[in-house]
């Protein structure tokens, strides 16, 4: 006997039901700097690892960046161990994405 197929979707959220994805968090960082070293504050925040983009951008903030974690204790660890620390960050104020 042929098994017939559903005429409906099956929605993504069933897909994955099996597969142990944990929920990032995001975060847009925006980076106030020192305008001589941008270069090098781009090259810096491409070498964190929770850093998924990085743009030099014009206005009152000169970076802003993209970045992704598990929770957001980890998002508050990499703006203040990592983001702050780079030479030139003047202000990093961070924007957590919220869903509504």
């Amino acid at each position: 006997m042929e098994e017939k197929l559903s005429d409906t979707p099956i929605p993504f959220s069933e897909l994955l039901k099996e597969i142990d994805v944990k929920p990032k968090v995001s975060a847009y960082v925006l980076i106030e700097a020192d305008p001589a070293l941008i270069p090098t504050i781009i090259e810096e925040l491409s070498r964190i690892e929770n850093v998924r983009s990085a743009d030099v951008v014009t206005g009152v903030y000169d970076i802003i960046t993209f970045i992704e974690a598990e929770d957001p204790n980890e998002i508050g660890r990499v703006v203040i161990r990592q983001i702050n620390p780079i030479k030139g960050v003047n202000k990093a104020t961070t924007c957590m994405v919220v869903k509504i």
